[in-house]
């Protein structure tokens, strides 16, 4: 049986391993959406089987903005997984979800 402090190093070192990927992911795609979106963090649930990616735009001046953002991530969020999938080593590979964090949220 693993300790619970070893469930938690596993699960921040995912985390981080995520964010590495998908921020390298997000800057080398071909939709000038995502080219500027950085990851801000990554969260797991606690089994590790969903991670929430915060990601934080350069360039926002409208809602409209924001939902083109989400339209983009959802239709890209097939693309990112395969590129976490491809670079991690687990069984079966974490579903992402993404959440917009605005500037002032980022604190």
């Amino acid at each position: 049986m693993r300790s619970r402090g070893s469930e938690n190093r596993k699960q921040a070192q995912l985390c981080a391993q995520v964010a590495e990927i998908t921020s390298l992911a997000l800057g080398s795609s071909r939709d000038p959406r995502l080219n500027q979106l950085l990851v801000h963090s990554v969260t797991a649930s606690t089994d590790g089987a969903r991670l929430i990616v915060n990601v934080v735009p350069t360039d926002v001046d409208s809602f409209d903005s924001l939902e083109s953002l989400m339209s983009a991530l959802d239709s890209a969020r097939p693309w990112l997984r395969s590129q976490i999938a491809s670079e991690i080593y687990r069984k079966r590979t974490p579903d992402i979800r993404f959440q917009i964090v605005l500037g002032a949220e980022c604190t």
